[in-house]
């Protein structure tokens, strides 16, 4: 169990890797949509080769059409790759002014309470997890978290308005990984999921990119940088491996977990490469007591309260 655990840790590290590339293309070239797209897109085109040579991950999309057909899983999983969709464009219109650490930690306050419900529903792979003392106290610290990496920016009105979008987009993701890791049981691989979302993510982000553009034009130029198009690579890694952690874990450790890794190298990213200013305590605090959060809640796993 333990493993699923490490594995989604690491995801969350990829998570917050991609929010840094992202953020930075985005300001680069002065265009969200587009650059929500190329990350998106590039992840796309990474799977679409890989699709090529995977004949289990090609079965997997027969297994899970056939499952739709007969009824045993929602067709509207299908559509999480919309979640994601909308996740990276808030990373390329948010980070750039808030900073990684601190859009990272509001992502996870949303993340959290939206799994902290979704368990308690059942509908997830790894069953019904319902509300419990060390569940409700491990989102109680991580709400505290949130506050406390707050501090020092609450008189940024701009950052708080924008601060909305993550945590919105913390609760969709949350329904994201439950859908992936539920078509990732019928396909019996996390790739075919990890698939179908980019396909349908790279989908919404040239609808939202091509009309952006209508109005205001597309770049005139573009950063050489090789390092500010890994944000699609990261993304493949992330959602594999939600995808496949979320079976064994359950909807809220997998998202305390993830967003672990993502708030401590999100904070290691804003202090040795800052993009705005930052309170250094209270984000190190912050990822403190979210460290906690998760052992609070993780410890569901071994005494089953």
């Amino acid at each position: 169990m333990w493993v699923s655990v490490t594995v989604a840790l690491l995801a969350g590290g990829f998570m917050a890797t991609q929010s840094r590339i992202n953020g930075e293309l985005s300001t680069r070239i002065n265009d969200a949509p587009i650059a929500a797209l190329i990350s998106f897109g590039t992840g796309t085109v990474i799977l679409l080769v890989f699709l090529v040579f995977s004949p289990r991950t090609r079965s997997g999309f027969r297994l899970l059409l056939t499952s739709i057909r007969q009824r045993r899983t929602a067709w509207l999983f299908t559509l999480a790759g919309a979640s994601g969709a909308a996740f990276v464009f808030s990373q390329s219109l948010t980070v750039g002014i808030t900073g990684v650490a601190l859009f990272s930690i509001t992502f996870v306050c949303g993340l959290t309470l939206g799994s902290y419900v979704i368990d308690a529903t059942g509908i997830g792979p790894a069953g019904r997890k319902p509300f419990t003392a060390r569940r409700t106290v491990g989102v109680l610290l991580a709400i505290v978290a949130v506050t406390v990496s707050m501090l020092g920016r609450l008189a940024n009105a701009d950052a708080l308005i924008l601060l909305i979008l993550p945590f919105l987009f913390g609760v969709l993701v949350a329904w994201q990984q439950i859908a992936n890791g539920s078509m990732a049981v019928v396909a019996r691989t996390p790739l075919t999921p990890t698939v179908l979302n980019f396909l349908v993510g790279s989908g919404v982000l040239a609808i939202v990119a091509g009309a952006y553009s209508l109005g205001q034009g597309l770049p005139k130029t573009y950063p050489t940088d090789v390092w500010l198009y890994l944000g699609g690579l990261c993304g493949v890694f992330f959602v594999a491996m939600t995808a496949w952690a979320v079976r064994h874990t359950g909807a809220l450790v997998t998202s305390l977990a993830t967003t672990t890794g993502q708030i401590i190298t999100a904070v290691l990213a804003d202090l040795f490469f800052p993009q705005s200013v930052v309170n250094t305590f209270s984000m190190l605090a912050g990822a403190g007591i979210m460290v906690l959060a998760l052992t609070v809640a993780a410890g569901v796993l071994t005494k089953r309260t």
